[in-house]
């Protein structure tokens, strides 16, 4: 009898979830979901999948508010670790569980944002076998969960080497040395249990001559919001730009941010009718099934381009949007829509778009209207293909 092969995922509330860990269970038998948070919203239900969840008792839930609260104080590493034994000690069942497993492969992901650095803290004394760390988004910030989990890593990978200069821009130019890092994988690509259901409609630019720019996000604000997003999701002046540059938006979103009981995206569809929609939003959800997933693509597909970033001058939050690969990218990729950037916005993009030739880079918005003229070559991979990249072994590299 062939030897049962398992997968264990490390994550905070961001555990399971996505579409793309269906393309996990095309290679295992068993996935076992390491997290602190359960979210039924993101679960996927497979009598395969085993959730091993931090039991969020009273004592448990304010130690872990502390460690959040003081993760960037950089001299309070001591208190952090008084804090984090204290937890461990709470919940010996969990590590228990944990230590239980036998997996194949340990996979610890995805930013500094969702607490899978500190599931990976927690649960370290428990794990058996080498642990991956695949990182995809972070701040400036000193973090000490991020550099616990990067420290003991047998392995880390980054989409990018300019994620690399980004992190030893924080933590020192030695941060890495001794560590085995894997550069270019990332984990946003789809499973093909999407890529393989995608039937693709015809350009609305086929029917008007118009190029079409479809805005894909999760939220928008009517007015700037300076505070922690420093404005980011304002996209009122973008849009605007984007049809007196000749072309025509649309925007597809799940939640609009009044300004002070003023949804301005509406007066301004209002205004421009015909050259800006507000679209339904789309199903790309992390409890979205693959169906679902593939229609949402069939949808984004009639657009000509997509934007990617709103990057605003300046702030933090921009300066990661420079070097970020989101997730939006491969949405745009599998329902071939051409991504766009502004040169010098997004070096990464660029420099993937001129080995790939899979975008275009405008320097004026006007230019835009030149993007029926590229001849795209969408990226493909899947997300099963990227597990066994990340996990091969050293050879293999």
């Amino acid at each position: 009898m062939a030897k049962t092969k398992v997968l264990m995922k490390l994550g905070g509330r961001k555990h399971l979830g996505e579409m793309r860990w269906k393309g996990a269970l095309e290679l295992y038998d068993k996935v076992y979901c390491v997290c602190t948070y359960r979210d039924p919203a993101w679960e996927i239900s497979d009598d395969r999948v085993t959730i091993i969840e931090l039991a969020r008792t009273p004592l448990t839930k304010n130690l872990i508010g502390i460690l959040v609260r003081t993760k960037s104080w950089r001299a309070f590493a001591w208190l952090n670790w008084l804090l984090v034994f204290l937890v461990r000690a709470l919940n010996r069942d969990w590590l228990a569980a944990i230590r239980a497993v036998e997996a194949d492969d340990i996979l610890c992901s995805y930013g500094d944002y969702d607490l899978s650095d500190l599931t990976y803290l927690l649960a370290k004394p428990a794990l058996r076998g080498r642990v991956v760390r695949a990182y995809k988004e972070t701040r400036p910030e000193y973090n000490f969960f991020e550099v616990q989990a990067f420290q003991n890593a047998e392995r880390i990978v980054l989409y990018h080497e300019a994620l690399k200069q980004f992190i030893e821009k924080k933590y020192g130019s030695v941060f890495f040395t001794g560590k085995q890092v894997l550069i270019g994988p990332d984990e946003n690509v789809l499973p093909s249990c999407i890529l393989d259901r995608i039937r693709y409609q015809p350009k609305l630019s086929a029917q008007d001559g118009k190029v079409h720019v479809v805005i894909l996000t999760f939220r928008v604000d009517s007015a700037p919001n300076r505070s922690r997003d420093e404005g980011r999701y304002y996209y009122l002046d973008l849009i605007r730009s984007l049809i007196d540059a000749g072309l025509v938006v649309h925007l597809h979103c799940a939640r609009y941010n009044d300004d002070n009981g003023v949804n301005r995206y509406a007066l301004l569809a209002q205004e421009r009718e015909g050259e800006f929609y507000m679209e339904p939003p789309l199903e790309m959800k992390h409890s979205t099934g693959a169906e679902e997933w593939a229609r949402s693509c069939e949808i984004l597909s009639r657009y000509d381009a997509g934007i990617l970033h709103n990057i605003v001058e300046d702030s933090s939050v921009s300066e990661f949007d420079r070097i970020n690969v989101p997730h939006r990218y491969f949405a745009y990729e599998a329902a071939h829509v051409i991504p766009l950037v502004q040169r010098g916005n997004s070096p990464v993009l660029e420099r993937r778009f001129a080995e790939k030739h899979c975008g275009f880079v405008f320097d004026r918005l006007e230019d835009i209207q030149n993007v029926l003229q590229t001849d795209a070559q969408f990226e493909t991979q899947t997300y099963e293909s990227y597990l066994q990249q990340i996990f091969a072994k050293e050879t293999e590299l």
